[in-house]
């Protein structure tokens, strides 16, 4: 069975998200006013497709709770809830066919993207898409579907600002850093003030596959960072084998697939991100989709292990210009050298950093990005100093770039730091930059479809914390190379010859001493009261997350117990840290 046959097949369970549509992207009222009943959101993240891969028990904490597999964290802030802070996200479309200066203030989602382009270019959606055409951004021409062919976009693009809350937008201590996005891409597009996921599960992986399918987590499959396939519990992508770009968990095409085949491999389809999770998620099954049919599209990872793009070409496509040789000097620290003038063996990241792009893409006489040098609007000021590599670590050799099942994955932590400044970000987008330029993106009648994942800014979040002196100077960065690529598509593709998407993957909020709670304790007391290893979860291998627990039923009906005394055992000995436990018998309910 080829996965076009297995979509036909998972299409067949999608008559029950019909009825859990119907319910508002808002959290519906439970019996007690005022307090939120996350079940649709839970129901549209599982049902229908997720049931063999969904928990037994659907966590929510409390909202300014974290947890942690280490007793210690040394981590600043998270998400993976369905509170506003980790699901509201900032939505801002542009380009060709978008109204200018309008801010609607219906609900929208991360599913409806690919409906509003599929629109937009004039190609059908994806079957299992249940994301709707946002109308109310579109210029009327749209409305009517009655444009000539000439005068469609020649290219639609998606950058998701991975974990950017929305008020990053509208906090007056940190927008400054994004002036040209409120000031170009907002002020003269279309902003959904409450865009929010409509599902629960806040996490990089669950909604980039979102992105690319139109299609909740709940039809596409993929219901966490991790899922459970029989008895493992592997990454949603990129795994089995690790590393392996691994995509075939993903039921639902995305727009990418059906593209292709619509229109018989003619459009350039690009998906960049520096995890495999994102680029998967948006790019999709590439030559995997339809063997005879589909062929390799650019979806690949930039990676941090060594500070090369990389991919499956069993599958996708690595280009010869993106193949490191000494003719080539591609790698993160030759490229950033050579055009930014950044040694990242040795200099650091501070609040006073300046970065002149010398880059092939720079735009000229606006080059120069200064950050906020250590000040927020309100005049207060801070410091910081960190290192763009790992200590200690020896500087990655390996040149290795496409899977081989015969040779091991080269691991090297090296530039894992890297990731957590802004280098990182300017090396990444001018690779996806250099892929644009080198296929001709927008440069003919066929429309293009590109995505790219600012996944850096999830990095510096979780360290560094929402709000933190280095998330408001990171901001400028992510502001520069937002302006540096429609620089470029102004110049290459022409002024309102194209459309993007500007998004979030989630959001986040911070740690607070006294909120993190070690989910050793909690695993550990749901086993003494209901039977050693009653969880299925492999706890140690700290898979999968831990608002979704997976028990042993037949073990637990032996004992005489339900889903639901675990439940409330749960709710009354952890009510500090736990708001409500979800029962997979109440998310399935008929």
């Amino acid at each position: 069975m080829n996965l076009r046959e297995k979509v036909k097949k998972a299409l067949a369970g999608m008559t029950i998200l019909c009825l859990l549509c119907i319910a508002a992207v808002s959290e519906s009222q439970g019996a007690n006013a005022g307090e939120p009943d996350f079940l649709p959101m839970i129901q549209r993240n599982c049902v229908p497709n997720g049931e063999d891969r969904s928990p037994e028990l659907y966590i929510v904490y409390q909202q300014d709770v974290l947890t942690s597999s280490k007793e210690n964290a040394t981590f600043a802030c998270s998400h993976g809830f369905p509170w506003e802070s980790d699901t509201r996200i900032p939505l801002i479309l542009y380009g060709k066919g978008i109204q200018t200066g309008a801010t609607p203030d219906t609900a929208a989602s991360l599913e409806d993207i690919t409906p509003t382009l599929a629109w937009l270019l004039d190609v059908d959606k994806p079957a299992q898409s249940n994301g709707r055409v946002l109308t109310e951004a579109l210029k009327k021409p749209w409305l009517l579907q009655i444009l000539p062919d000439k005068a469609l976009p020649k290219v639609a693009l998606v950058f998701t600002l991975d974990q950017a809350r929305a008020d990053y937008l509208t906090n007056p201590q940190i927008l400054e850093a994004l002036t040209f996005t409120r000031k170009e891409l907002i002020d003269k597009g279309t902003y959904y003030p409450n865009a929010r996921l409509s599902y629960s599960g806040s996490r990089t992986a669950v909604s980039h596959a979102v992105v690319g399918t139109g299609a909740t987590p709940g039809i596409n499959g993929i219901v966490g960072n991790n899922i459970k396939l029989g008895d493992d519990f592997p990454l949603a992508f990129n795994d089995q084998p690790r590393h392996s770009m691994n995509m075939f968990n993903l039921l639902s095409p995305t727009l990418a697939d059906v593209m292709d085949l619509e229109m018989d491999n003619l459009p350039i389809i690009i998906s960049m991100s520096p995890y495999g999770r994102a680029a998967l998620g948006m790019g999709g099954h590439g030559a995997a989709f339809s063997p005879d049919e589909s062929d390799h599209d650019i979806i690949v990872q930039l990676l941090r292990d060594t500070g090369l793009p990389y991919t499956n070409d069993e599958y996708f496509n690595l280009p010869d210009y993106l193949i490191y040789s000494e003719d080539n000097p591609i790698r993160i620290d030759q490229w950033l050298r050579k055009n930014y003038g950044i040694d990242i063996h040795v200099d650091l990241w501070t609040e006073t950093t300046v970065v002149v792009d010398n880059s092939p893409y720079a735009i000229p006489h606006a080059n120069v990005i200064t950050g906020p040098q250590g000040s927020f609007p309100d005049g207060t000021t801070f410091t910081f100093s960190h290192a763009a590599v790992t200590p200690g670590k020896v500087p990655p050799t390996s040149t290795y770039q496409l899977w081989d099942e015969n040779e091991p994955f080269p691991i090297n932590k090296y530039y894992g730091d890297t990731m957590y400044t802004p280098f990182y970000q300017l090396w990444a987008v001018d690779m996806l930059l250099r892929t644009m330029e080198a296929e001709g993106v927008g440069m003919d009648r066929i429309a293009d479809l590109v995505y790219y994942n600012f996944k850096c800014l999830d990095k510096v979040g979780h360290r560094y914390g929402v709000n933190s002196p280095e998330i408001y100077t990171y901001l400028y960065y992510v502001d520069y190379c937002l302006r540096k690529i429609k620089y470029w598509l102004d110049k290459n593709v022409g002024r309102n010859q194209y459309v993007m998407a500007v998004t979030s993957d989630h959001g986040a909020h911070n740690a607070y001493e006294g909120r993190i709670l070690y989910r050793g304790e909690l695993f550990d007391a749901i086993e003494e009261a209901f039977g050693e290893n009653v969880i299925l979860n492999d706890f140690y291998e700290k898979k999968p997350f831990d608002d979704m627990i997976y028990l042993d039923q037949e073990m637990l009906e032996a004992a005489g117990y339900t889903q639901a005394d675990v439940a409330r055992f749960i709710e009354a000995n952890f009510s500090d840290y736990v708001y409500k436990v979800y029962t997979k018998d109440e998310i399935f309910q008929d």
